[in-house]
């Protein structure tokens, strides 16, 4: 019979197993910097395409941490401010990655940090074959992608989509525009088993202690 000693012990550590398989669901990137974007020509701009400055895709792998997201800034083709009038067509974006050791993704994230500007119109490829990911979130400033069957390290993913802006008819928007993005990935095996001998732990506990 274990000792009340062991069974705290025991529920510490379910705890900590418990609050390591929730940062796994909530993991970011660790690439730092900003993601690269070439600005395709046109006034106002006809879109950008996302890829590294050699023009490779950008490897994108999964930070354990959960403790960064990776952002991205548009800009005009100097580097500055560009200006978009409200009721424009919207603005294609696409980025060209691939998913990078050593774990693989299950969704993708990216958020505008412009409420008025909104994504529309997303599609995915992996290995240049088109999938049909489910996809929340388009018409708003927050996009998610979520596949399954989850991508594999090496895969290499074309995302689609464009942004378009919300403005007043009659406005313009004149800055540059700000962007976070993350891969999301699963616990892996050995935390979802924590979390469940944690929740009977926790369980068992509540139960001894109701019985008193």
């Amino acid at each position: 019979m274990k000792t009340p000693r062991m069974t705290q012990l025991l529920l510490v550590v379910a705890a900590a197993s418990l609050a390591a398989a929730q940062a796994a669901l909530a993991q970011g990137v660790n690439n730092p910097g900003l993601l690269p974007s070439s600005f395709a020509t046109g006034t106002p701009a006809s879109g950008w395409v996302v890829v590294d400055p050699s023009g490779t895709p950008i490897p994108v792998s999964l930070d354990p941490t959960g403790s960064q997201v990776w952002g991205k800034t548009f800009t005009g083709p100097n580097g500055g401010n560009f200006s978009y009038p409200a009721m424009s067509p919207p603005l294609p974006v696409t980025e060209m990655l691939t998913v990078a050791p050593t774990l693989p993704w299950t969704d993708w994230h990216e958020d505008v940090l412009d409420p008025s500007w909104v994504w529309v119109n997303p599609a995915v490829l992996v290995n240049n074959v088109q999938i049909f990911p489910t996809i929340t979130g388009v018409g708003t400033s927050s996009l998610s992608f979520f596949f399954t069957p989850a991508l594999n390290v090496g895969d290499l993913v074309i995302i689609h989509k464009e942004l378009q802006y919300q403005g007043v008819p009659g406005t313009t928007f004149i800055g540059t525009l700000g962007i976070n993005q993350y891969p999301t990935g699963v616990p892996e095996p050995a935390a979802l088993a924590m979390m469940g001998i944690g929740g009977a732990l926790i369980r068992r506990r509540r139960s001894q202690t109701q019985a008193v």
